[in-house]
């Protein structure tokens, strides 16, 4: 009885069957190896681009100036991941995919909420003027 193993991330060698048996197309790479310019593995990136879209899934909840700090605070994260990515991203190429198909979609997707969010501050703030508070 052969035994089967799930495989996530390891070596292999060119050419050989990979887990689903169709041949793996290039040399294979642990996702979890931490990069030391970068500070964080592949992993860790996506674990932080996850937590970006987990809160934003929550922007429905919470208040325009929140939304705001929020937005701010994961693009400044994003931003400074995408800079140290691409000072690597040439030597390490697996790399390039993270930053060009997941940080830059987040990265968009938090400049569009943060854009939503502060026009609604501004008409809650126009609101409050005219039903005669101060500001």
């Amino acid at each position: 009885m052969a035994k089967t193993q799930l495989v996530t991330s390891l070596s292999s060698q060119p050419g050989t069957p990979g887990p689903q048996g169709a041949p793996v197309a290039g040399p294979r790479f642990n996702t979890a190896d931490v990069d030391q310019t970068i500070g964080a593995s592949i992993d860790d990136v996506r674990h932080e681009i996850d937590d970006a879209f987990a809160d934003m899934r929550e922007f429905y909840t919470k208040e325009p100036d929140e939304i705001i700090r929020l937005c701010s605070g994961h693009s400044a994260r994003l931003s400074e991941l995408r800079v140290r990515i691409q000072r690597v991203e040439d030597m390490r190429r697996e790399w390039r995919n993270v930053r060009a198909r997941e940080i830059e979609p987040a990265l968009e997707e938090l400049e569009r909420q943060y854009a939503s969010a502060s026009r609604l501050h501004s008409i809650r703030e126009l609101d409050y003027k005219l039903s005669g508070g101060q500001v």
